[in-house]
């Protein structure tokens, strides 16, 4: 797995592997958040891959990837505590498998180098239609956000638990930030990140590959850098009282998040607690909440591992509020007392042996497999962290779930339950 630096805070990894048939080049752009650019950074992932300079279409730039044995070209925005990761991916069928034996490995590096620093733009602009069209676009998503009741009540938990931290923007932004974009203002932002944000690329093939690295040395280093270092891991602050908030709203069950904060704990006792609490098909929350005793319609739980922070997301009927809240809180007690079985522990260590397996298999799972590592700082293998979990007790998952701490209660409650509802 070579890793190189083609470039002032740009790092290079390639990965190879040959049970596959395809190539994969993911670039991972990773910038701050804030209010005012956070509706520009969800445009971008849509209009740096509808069109380039030198396929100024939708139409064009579909036809060319069409050429190319069907290659793909998308773009994405993931959150990572306060920061953002922008990431532009392209795939494509290796060259020992195409007919007559054609370049199309060089032909996608162009096609995706070309979009990212020769985007479709005049006069420092983005050009038209294919801007008004990817702002549409943005704002239809905006609105389309609003109606999955389970999101919203996550977002709204989120800004209550990370108040005053860039981690409360949603990763849309705000529709009224969304409206005030301009294709000068959008070019103006893309150009700046060009020149500040740390950029990570990965490629998967099936053998090396050193045109990869050499094209993009190519074209990346004389690009005018001063990046811009993206400190991930940002706990956020323990509160000194439970934030309780609630809102009302025409939906057709009540929605409760809990979130819990944590200090310093081992990724591979953090790993094992959150499968035994939630993630694992006998957790407590699920056993106890729904299966048991029938309190919920689901009951979910996230880690946002950057922030030190877990979401407890749940449906109940709103006269069940209190009695839920107090049965997640015995599933956590009940951690802290260790109990909970040896054959939870293992079952922890399998669920996420499978999931790790699971990534492992697919070309796109791989290189956000080793990003994502190298996000975190966290320099072992799946395999070593599967060994860790292994050495996991009975005593440090109980530590662990001492340091948990009730930080805000959001209740979304609906104006009047329907029997039965199931509005996930």
């Amino acid at each position: 797995m070579p890793e190189i630096m083609i470039g002032n805070g740009i790092r290079y990894t390639e990965i190879y592997d040959p049970k596959f048939r395809s190539c994969l080049l993911t670039i991972q752009f990773h910038i701050p958040r804030n209010l005012e650019s956070a509706s520009v950074h969800a445009l971008l992932p849509d209009l740096l891959t509808a069109s380039s300079a030198e396929y100024p279409s939708v139409s064009a730039m579909t036809m060319q990837l069409e050429s190319l044995y069907a290659a793909d070209f998308i773009g994405n925005l993931s959150l990572c505590g306060d920061a953002a990761v922008l990431d532009f991916t392209a795939s494509w069928l290796d060259d020992a498998f195409v007919m007559q034996g054609e370049p199309i490995t060089m032909s996608v590096l162009s096609l995706v180098t070309g979009a990212l620093l020769h985007p479709n733009s005049k006069q420092g602009a983005f050009c038209e239609p294919e801007f008004r069209i990817c702002k549409q676009n943005l704002l239809d998503d905006i609105d389309c956000a609003q109606n999955d009741k389970r999101g919203y009540a996550l977002r709204q938990a989120a800004a209550l638990t990370f108040s005053g931290e860039s981690a409360a923007i949603p990763v849309h932004g705000t529709r009224s930030e969304a409206e005030r974009i301009t294709p000068a203002l959008a070019f103006s932002v893309w150009q700046n990140l060009l020149r500040t944000a740390e950029i990570e690329i990965a490629a998967v093939t099936p053998v090396p590959k050193p045109e990869i690295s050499a094209h993009l040395m190519a074209c990346f280093r004389d690009l005018p850098r001063q990046p811009y270092w993206i400190q991930f891991e940002v706990p956020s602050p323990m509160r000194a009282q439970i934030c309780t908030e609630t809102e009302i709203m025409p939906v057709g069950q009540t929605k409760l998040v809990l979130t819990y904060k944590y200090g310093a704990v081992k990724r591979e006792t953090m790993l094992i607690l959150c499968s035994i609490l939630g993630w694992i098909a006998d957790s407590l929350l699920f056993t106890n909440l729904r299966e048991r005793c029938g309190l919920c319609y689901y009951c979910m739980l996230s880690n946002e591992a950057f922030k030190h922070t877990l979401f407890i997301d749940i449906g109940i009927d709103a006269d069940n509020l209190e009695i839920v809240k107090d049965a997640v809180a015995a599933q956590i007690h009940a951690l802290q007392d260790g109990d909970f079985t040896d054959d939870m522990m293992q079952k922890a260590v399998l669920y996420n042996a499978f999931q790790t397996a699971e990534t492992s298999d697919t070309i796109s799972g791989l290189a956000a497999q080793r990003l994502l590592q190298l996000r975190r700082g966290d320099q072992r293998s799946p395999n070593e962290i599967a060994d860790a979990m292994r050495n996991v007790t009975r005593e440090e998952i109980s530590e662990a779930a001492k340091q948990l701490t009730l930080d805000t209660v959001f209740v979304l409650r609906a104006e009047q339950e329907e029997v039965g509802a199931d509005d996930i």
